[in-house]
């Protein structure tokens, strides 16, 4: 009787308590199901930048052929017969004629084309995906992690400290981006870990800037305030209440960060400044001089870095809509 009335306790009490914490997953899914019901272009772009950087992590081991391999072309003209003495039989007598152009439009062996170099499209494209997603997320995290502590330092501590800060980032960002990235990478051979360092120093001056000003709407906030009051020190302050509370634009400045190193990589790429290598930039700088024949040689290239950009930027506008507690209403 008494395991009765004790389980019948239990009941009207659970009726007054508040219902369990979801555990981490669980929450992650609901909030990626009400970014997706709420931000439709944003979930697109999310599913399609997701998806190139699937991509550019296998590309390399699904893609056809080889990055370099060219395709010969049978001479036409080849004659088994021909007399080997007679120097206007020089063509008949070489089989493989490797500077002559395959079918430059899409086929079952190339379903892209192939390039002025007879190589395949479709297998360059995807060696470029790896190449723009290891430049673009690898300089996006480097510039948003260093911009992240010198704007947070800047915006906390003010005074000379952000005095001095400020007028070196006015200085640098003043500076024209392309040269600067130019005579960033002429200080010794071009390679991609000088690239993504180059790209990386160009952006951490903007993300600086960025989150200087969120950590200056929160340093003066109540929380802020009661634990200095509490003896709280500056290191404690900045990691336990100024940083959680600047990092919904940190994130957001990290998306939008990828798609301009992906870009500013591109630029050089086809300036023919960047280190060797599939490369869309490179894909549509070959295919410039074809553009009035062949526009899918541009179009392959061109379309990918488009895509991959404007995908990483839709993310990050719906990402800031979505973080911001002033735009959620929007």
């Amino acid at each position: 009787m008494s395991s009765m009335a004790t389980q019948a306790a239990d009941e009207r009490l659970g009726e007054f308590m508040p219902p369990e914490d979801p555990s981490l997953p669980i929450r992650a899914l609901r909030g990626l199901g009400r970014f997706f019901a709420r931000k439709t272009a944003g979930a697109v772009a999310l599913v399609i930048a997701f998806i190139i950087l699937v991509l550019g992590i296998i590309g390399p081991w699904i893609a056809p052929y080889g990055p370099d391999d060219v395709f010969e072309v049978v001479n036409p003209n080849y004659d088994v017969n021909a007399d080997p003495t007679d120097p206007a039989n020089e063509d008949k007598l070489n089989q493989i004629i490797g500077q002559w152009r395959l079918n430059p439009n899409p086929t079952w062996d190339h379903p892209l084309g192939v390039d002025h170099g007879n190589r395949d499209l479709l297998t360059r494209v995807l060696h470029g995906a790896r190449r723009s997603m290891l430049l673009g997320f690898g300089a996006a995290a480097i510039a948003t992690i260093f911009g992240a502590f010198l704007g947070v330092g800047s915006g906390y501590f003010g005074g000379v400290v952000d005095l001095i800060s400020q007028r070196l980032v006015d200085a640098f960002i003043a500076f024209p981006p392309l040269l600067f990235l130019l005579l960033l990478l002429q200080t010794g051979e071009a390679t991609l870990p000088r690239t993504i360092i180059a790209l990386s120093f160009l952006n951490i001056f903007g993300v600086s800037r960025v989150v200087r000003s969120a950590t200056l709407a929160v340093r003066n906030d109540v929380f802020v305030e009661a634990a200095r009051v509490m003896g709280a020190q500056p290191p404690r302050i900045i990691f336990r209440h100024v940083f959680p509370n600047v990092f919904a634009p940190i994130i957001i400045i990290f998306s939008t960060t990828i798609g301009g190193a992906i870009l500013a990589e591109s630029t050089l790429a086809f300036l023919g400044l960047a280190p060797p290598g599939p490369s869309w930039g490179a894909m549509v700088n070959n295919g410039r001089q074809f553009f009035g024949t062949e526009p899918i040689l541009v179009a392959v290239g061109g379309g990918a870095l488009t895509l991959t950009v404007l995908a990483f930027n839709i993310f990050g506008d719906a990402l800031r809509d979505v973080l911001d507690p002033r735009l959620r209403g929007a």
